[in-house]
């Protein structure tokens, strides 16, 4: 709580900031209730602090929860209601927010809803869908977001809090690591999303602007991958800055995603499998196995971008993406039994890139050829300019100018 009245919490601080956000989905069931406890605390604390620091009236406190925390026995959004084994705590955190002024925070996947489930329908997964509609009573969905979204608002109603704002705390497409993470699906989702958006349509329990935060700006190579290889494939750039498909953002005919210039990349060179290596030696699969382990191999295996690579093809990316990671050190490209070498061809493949490290130091040149920014600072020049304000910093979410929840 020191942070609160220090540094952090500036004039600046209350001029750019409307939400922070105390952890992320501390309810899901692979946490075991760990933070069923401790959450509403938590959230009361910092609370108190903000007052104490006469932030209040403009700063609130909320908590991104996961859309599990509600359910709906028929899958219809009017039966929707809260957990029957968190419900009261659930109750007690809705009131809080209420009596605060704060929305309720929920991340929606519609890919989740895919992934996990082999007979959902991928049609309603996407905005405009004609073909699965969903009729609750006479209200017809046409996509599970509207579904999933108004499933919360009916779960609200009937507890007494139906007026409660809603913001979307984290809501995506991956790009990889997944047979339906790519990126005509991602572009189709997002600009969907964001079309939605633009229009002021919402949903049919609560028409008009969505608040919503668009996850995520960049990949994280290393991201846990316990949810699956995805995790590490959200973001709407590549590490290096570069947008990875178009999408408008602001109104339907904005420029879109702009790439960051002046990016410095490492030497043009690349760890692959030695040609003259035998597949069969012993130390192949130690080495592939250390060299996932310690880098991101996310875009090996079936459906994802290099699903087309063989045997050597397989091995060579894990090497590459190894050297890379230690910033193309030569120790890194020494694998036993002279299984590797580097080569100075780049030995990509249609959907599957070997991709070069960044400079740690790389620099970004600021508008008008002004003052550069480092790869550090790329992101906040990205929080102040890029339009939905993403960022990433201290670990807590931070609502930007109205517009967008930032994950920091």
């Amino acid at each position: 709580m020191s942070c609160v009245g220090g540094d952090l919490f500036t004039s600046n601080f209350e001029l750019f900031t409307r939400y922070v956000a105390v952890g992320n989905e501390p309810f899901l069931s692979s946490y075991n209730g760990s933070f069923l406890g401790t959450t509403l605390p938590a959230l009361r604390n910092i609370q108190s602090a903000l007052t104490k620091a006469g932030l209040s009236p403009r700063v609130k406190v909320t908590v991104p929860l996961n859309a599990d925390v509600y359910e709906s026995p028929t899958n219809l959004p009017s039966d929707g209601d809260f957990r029957s084994d968190i419900h009261d705590l659930m109750l007690s955190i809705v009131k809080f927010l209420s009596d605060n002024g704060a929305p309720f925070t929920v991340n929606i996947y519609p890919f989740i809803s895919l992934y996990s489930d082999p007979n959902f329908p991928l049609g309603f997964a996407f905005f405009g869908n004609k073909s699965f509609p969903l009729n609750d009573g006479g209200t017809i969905y046409d996509n599970v977001f509207d579904a999933n979204h108004d499933t919360l608002i009916w779960a609200l109603q009937k507890n007494g809090y139906g007026s409660l704002p809603v913001v979307i705390g984290e809501i995506g497409w991956p790009t990889d690591g997944d047979k339906n993470a790519n990126l005509n699906y991602a572009q189709q989702f997002n600009q969907g999303f964001m079309d939605s958006v633009i229009s002021n349509k919402g949903t049919p329990l609560r028409p008009g602007y969505v608040d919503a935060y668009l996850f995520s700006l960049i990949d994280e190579d290393a991201k846990s991958i316990q949810p699956g290889n995805f995790e590490r494939h959200w973001g709407l750039f590549y590490l290096d800055g570069q947008p990875k498909y178009a999408v408008s953002l602001v109104t339907a005919n904005s420029k879109g995603l702009v790439p960051a210039r002046d990016v410095h990349y490492l030497a043009r060179q690349w760890c692959i499998m030695s040609p003259s290596a035998s597949l069969d030696d012993p130390q192949v699969g130690p080495s592939v196995s250390y060299a996932c382990a310690n880098a991101d191999c996310t875009s090996l295996g079936y459906g994802t971008s290099c699903e087309n690579l063989d045997a050597r093809g397989n091995i060579s990316y894990a090497f590459n993406s190894y050297y890379q990671q230690n910033n193309q050190l030569e120790s890194a490209c020494k694998f036993p039994n002279n299984l590797s070498v580097v080569i100075n061809n780049d030995p990509s493949t249609g959907t599957c890139k070997f991709r070069i490290m960044i400079q740690g130091q790389a620099v970004i040149s600021g508008a008008g050829g002004g003052k550069g920014f480092s790869r550090s600072s790329l992101v906040v020049f990205i929080l102040v300019f890029f339009p939905l304000y993403f960022c990433d910093f201290l670990g807590l979410k931070l609502k930007v100018y109205g517009l967008g929840f930032c994950d920091f």
